[in-house]
């Protein structure tokens, strides 16, 4: 009888933080960035938060709350599942380099219903820079362009440069390939030589006019995400 008592006691106490856990977390319930396990802190000023996120194939991310308006960047080719609250669910396909732009608020959480990891930058967008004029280069078209950010894609082949450009705005350069690159600054001396890992992020503030070269034997994509 005592084996029985204690047996049917581990089974109850037991379930106790099962179900504690999956109460707590819900649509109606959910975390905040900050809490889901899969986001954790790449890069962080006063205008932007990056999170680094990775849903391995076949996991789920808990329910968890944008609060701000936000940059997804995805590192790789992924087939996913998002369901958001007050929404259908919607099962999509993600490419390599695909951006997308979100308004906050919303809850969802992330099925990674593929075969591969789902690797990417939400870039949050806190206070807006503003004061400044944007320009237009020839050759330079944004893929996208809204009210908060303007984002562009940066592909060049071993030997190939890119168009000088100007940035007026603060800009967050990403690099979603290991890449060598030769960068042309108008009142410089000289170029500068940059080694840039996969996902490494640069932040420049002040305006700038410059031109990029692949100088590596690989080709480079990458992406420049201006702030308004």
């Amino acid at each position: 009888m005592k084996s029985s008592r204690l047996l049917l006691a581990l089974f109850v106490f037991g379930l106790i933080p099962i179900a504690a856990w999956s109460q707590s977390n819900s649509p109606q319930n959910p975390v905040e960035i900050s809490g889901e396990p899969r986001h954790h802190p790449k890069f962080e000023n006063e205008f932007v938060r990056i999170w680094d996120v990775t849903v391995p194939a076949g996991d789920v991310t808990l329910w968890h709350a944008h609060r701000n308006d936000n940059v997804v960047v995805s590192f790789g080719d992924v087939k996913l599942r998002i369901e958001t609250l007050g929404r259908d669910p919607v099962e999509a396909p993600w490419k390599f380099g695909e951006v997308r732009f979100s308004k906050a608020t919303y809850i969802h959480r992330a099925f990674n219903v593929g075969t591969t990891a789902f690797h990417n930058f939400t870039i949050e967008l806190l206070k807006a820079p503003g004061g400044a004029n944007l320009t237009k280069d020839p050759g330079r078209e944004p893929i996208i362009e809204n009210e908060r950010v303007r984002v562009f894609r940066v592909t060049l082949e071993p030997g190939q440069s890119g168009p000088m450009h100007t940035h007026t705005v603060p800009i967050l350069a990403i690099a979603l390939t290991p890449g060598e690159l030769e960068v042309t600054t108008k009142g410089a001396d000289k170029p500068e030589r940059v080694s840039r890992p996969e996902g490494n992020v640069l932040w420049r503030s002040q305006p700038v006019t410059h031109s990029i070269k692949n100088v590596g034997k690989t080709r480079y994509e990458g992406l420049d995400v201006e702030f308004k």
